[in-house]
């Protein structure tokens, strides 16, 4: 009998779902741990380092509720985006609450993997095929990236015209993020290029799923741009907005601790400097954004670094950490739901 047991018995069912519950717990733990160290580095401990950071930005409450507002907001565009890449109709609450869920993995798996991962899975689940469920998520990444270059090329422009050079001579002469960036790019396509056509079998397998994609999921997405150019350009607004808005909270963390610098500089900071940051293989990019951001902020802003520091560490405390806890109460909750 056992033999013939089917595949979603209510074993292998509980079996799953006590596999995921463990990994949401383990990933808390985890969690709750970077945080002790990420704000305990300064020897009054996890909690007084947390509290001595808020108590400096208290000082312009305003500011601090605007950069608290901008961090939620994040959560709203990138459902935004999420959302604007897929046909078929989804729960919008359910898709804001993976969004958030997704930050939490995110501090599990590194580079935004754990997102990535938990937005194709809700897709799936939400009667998606897979195929199709990768290749909308995948599309809205690459949007993203895409959108993401621009931003960088013109808020490279925009602090360049504010150190008084014509627009032309910003762009003959671009910020040292807009050269790193170009530089990291370059090197990480040529690396992938390399890898991929050095050997036959890594050929093979780059043209299958490639042929996979073009015969069956890129006229999905042409259809959908068809029939749906409403839906798409939220995706696009959404994914342009994304940035946009984390570049806006690092910017009101700055004025809340007293830092008032150009915006162009400190959104091409975040850019540049969150990008380089994330290439760092710990989870949520932790120790690495924050030192690659601080160093941006400062090439950027002129800003001393200890003072940048103190002003992202205050972004990623808005966030990272704190929707960390809500991200982990929506996991447990779609997964309750069977919606993951």
């Amino acid at each position: 009998m056992a033999a013939n047991q089917p595949r979603s018995s209510p074993a292998r069912v509980r079996t799953r779902l006590r596999g995921r519950t463990l990994l949401a717990v383990l990933g808390l733990g985890v969690v709750a741990w970077l945080l002790v160290h990420e704000f305990g580095r300064g020897g009054g401990g996890g909690a007084a380092g947390v509290l001595a950071l808020v108590a400096s930005a208290a000082g312009r409450p305003l500011w601090l509720a605007a950069a608290a507002a901008l961090a939620a907001a994040g959560f709203v565009v990138a459902t935004m985006s999420f959302v604007g890449f897929v046909p078929e109709r989804l729960d919008l609450r359910r898709s804001l609450l993976a969004q958030l869920a997704g930050g939490f993995a995110n501090m599990v798996a590194p580079a935004g993997l754990g997102g990535m991962a938990l937005g194709t899975r809700f897709l799936h689940r939400s009667g998606i095929p897979a195929g199709q469920a990768v290749t909308s998520v995948g599309v809205s990444q690459v949007v993203g990236v895409a959108l993401h270059g621009l931003l960088v090329v013109a808020f490279g422009v925009l602090a360049g015209t504010r150190l008084h050079l014509p627009w032309h001579a910003a762009l003959l002469h671009p910020s040292a993020g807009v050269v790193i960036t170009a530089t990291a790019a370059a090197l990480l396509a040529s690396a992938v290029l390399g890898l991929v056509c050095c050997s036959p079998r890594t050929r093979r397998w780059a043209a299958e799923r490639l042929r996979a994609a073009v015969s069956g999921n890129l006229p999905r997405m042409v259809d959908l741009a068809r029939r749906q150019p409403g839906k798409v350009a939220v995706g696009v607004t959404g994914q342009l907005l994304v940035s946009l808005v984390a570049s806006a909270c690092l910017y009101a963390c700055g004025v809340a601790l007293g830092e008032r610098t150009a915006f162009a500089a400190v959104a091409l900071a975040n850019l540049v400097g969150g990008t380089v940051g994330l290439a760092v293989p710990t989870p949520g990019g932790v120790g690495g954004v924050e030192a690659v951001l601080a160093y941006a902020l400062t090439t950027a802003t002129g800003v001393p670094y200890q003072a940048a520091l103190v002003q992202v560490l205050l972004y990623r405390l808005l966030t990272l950490w704190l929707p960390v806890l809500p991200g982990w109460a929506a996991y447990a909750w779609l997964l309750r739901k069977g919606a993951l």
